[in-house]
């Protein structure tokens, strides 16, 4: 384990662009208001709520010394969502699965990007990503952040300016107070979030990332006539599924989950939890009107929405105060349409390939013994007491049974195309990530209300979408494929956070044959694994 005092920021020269080191504490910081309502603490970085945005380049080495000062001895994670982690699986940050929560009043050192033990060949990564808390919730009360990464060759599509635009749910009591005074007790539908959060940072490359002052209506992007913009979309929630438009303005989206796309004109933009999309706008070229951004809750995702206001609004501004409002709604022309990511093309082809293993998933929610229960194929996750990483490394790592029932481990041999398709047997869109891997989406089926859906024939490809997070249907199914190259215990869950304190979630273990040849785990892991 380093000691916080062992590492300061810095910033300097290395073989692969700038190293930048960062000294991370996390805690609680009192009587932040976010949505003016209700004052209470939230998890902040350095002190900060909401914590400071990270720019960085694609050949950037990037790593953080994370410290837990919370002073209340509760433990935290760091996890890297949507990441790779080339051959360190134990810096994913995936508590229980690839390694102990970081103790009160420890550190843990993580190398985000461009790790020198990853080797020459790691794949580069460039796009829109976000750092966030990986432990019972964290990320709900403030533990979260975005990470941009911009491409160090260039750009594929040219902007004059970038912001991101963080779209998140938020509840006026902390995560675990709600868990085991709502959710756990009342054992039906998830807790509906006091109210929706929409804000912004600027995030332009050569810059230092900030934060923009205000949220929500009190939150402003400035356009000049003209420009072109470009605006990374994440949704940070619990909860909540948003749709995003701006009045007045065309959209074309460029990025999907860190894949560039072929251009794609559309109207409005449905992101899931833990989806990202970035968009060019282009800049009206007259300034007698300010325009207004929408960020709409979907009314479908709660079982009772109650005092949630389900639109919330922001403004492009192009003139100061006084300037009146236009009054062109590009969604409501035409109505919001979901989501089909299935038509988006990456701009780099990889073609399908015929799988070699193929694993069925049915994810069911509900409750059993008055009990919230969600689940693979009838098993409730419950995380290891042991990492499933340290597991794996040992001599029985490629014995499924030695991950324990409630694991919902699979085994996904090197190199083996692995083919996952998921089967939504409920009423609710699961949005679906996995952990330091980017898969083919090259199946979706609709479903029909109150049936299984059925596993579907799929046709290969020539060029499927590439992403690391899909949001499956009410009883439809999704179908993905990856390359299982990258050695490691690499969780697979539901973002909407409260199926996953149920247990919609799995683990999967890419290359267990080859992961004690390419791990070199931090003692530090092992040190702080025997405090729990």
């Amino acid at each position: 384990m380093r000691a916080a005092s062992g590492l300061v920021a810095l910033l300097a020269t290395t073989a692969f662009g700038a190293e930048i080191g960062k000294q991370w504490s996390v805690g609680w910081v009192n009587d932040v208001n976010p949505d003016g309502k209700f004052p209470r603490r939230a998890i902040g970085i350095n002190g900060k709520f909401p914590a400071d945005p990270l720019s960085v380049n694609s050949d950037d080495f990037v790593h953080i010394n994370f410290t837990n000062k919370f002073g209340d001895g509760r433990p935290s994670a760091l996890h890297g969502h949507g990441l790779f982690f080339t051959n360190v699986n134990y810096y994913d940050g995936a508590a229980s699965v690839t390694q102990c929560p970081v103790p009160d009043g420890y550190s843990f050192y993580h190398e985000i990007l461009n790790s020198p033990k990853s080797g020459e060949n790691a794949p580069k990564q460039w796009g829109t990503y976000w750092l966030h808390g990986h432990y019972k919730g964290q990320y709900i009360d403030g533990l979260r952040t975005p990470f941009i990464i911009h491409r160090s060759e260039g750009e594929v599509y040219e902007y004059d300016d970038d912001y991101t635009v963080v779209l998140a749910d938020w509840y006026h009591h902390v995560h675990g107070y709600i868990l085991h005074h709502d959710y756990f007790v009342k054992g039906g539908g998830y807790p509906t979030p006091d109210s929706g959060l929409m804000y912004f940072a600027h995030t332009k490359k050569g810059e230092e990332a900030r934060t923009m002052p205000g949220m929500n209506e009190n939150a402003t992007l400035p356009f000049e006539p003209g420009k072109t913009y470009r605006l990374r979309l994440i949704n940070m929630s619990a909860a909540s599924v948003f749709d995003f438009w701006i009045d007045g303005h065309d959209m074309d989206i460029i990025e999907v989950d860190g894949v560039d796309v072929e251009r794609y004109p559309i109207d409005s933009v449905q992101v899931a939890i833990g989806q990202r999309y970035s968009v060019l706008v282009k800049a009206r070229n007259e300034t007698d009107k300010n325009w207004m951004i929408h960020a709409n809750m979907e009314r479908g995702t709660f079982s009772k929405v109650g005092d949630l206001k389900l639109n919330l609004t922001s403004t492009v501004s192009y003139g100061g105060k006084g300037v009146k409002m236009g009054n062109e709604d590009q969604a409501s022309k035409k109505g919001i349409r979901p989501m089909d990511d299935t038509l988006f093309v990456p701009k780099e082809v990889i073609e399908t390939v015929e799988p070699d293993t193929r694993v069925t998933l049915v994810a069911t929610v509900g409750s059993k013994n008055r009990m919230p229960f969600a689940a693979f194929n009838e098993t409730a996750f419950v995380p290891p007491r042991r990492p499933a990483m340290l597991t794996m490394m040992s001599k029985n790592g490629s014995d499924v049974s030695v991950y324990g029932d409630k694991a919902n481990a699979v085994i996904a041999p090197y190199n083996h195309m692995v083919e996952v398709t998921i089967l939504n047997d409920s009423h609710d869109v699961h949005p679906f990530h996995m952990h330091g891997t980017r898969f083919q989406v090259v199946h979706r089926a609709n479903g029909t209300k109150g049936q299984t859906p059925k596993v579907p024939d799929v046709k290969e490809q020539k060029n499927p979408i590439r992403r690391d997070t899909v949001a499956v249907d009410a009883w439809g199914s999704v179908t993905i494929r990856f390359r299982a190259n990258n050695p490691g215990a690499w969780i697979m869950h539901c973002h909407m956070d409260w199926h996953l304190s149920a247990g919609l979630a799995m683990v999967m273990l890419q290359a267990p044959e080859e992961a004690h040849k390419v791990l070199n785990v931090p003692p530090y892991l092992k040190e702080q694994c025997k405090m729990f």
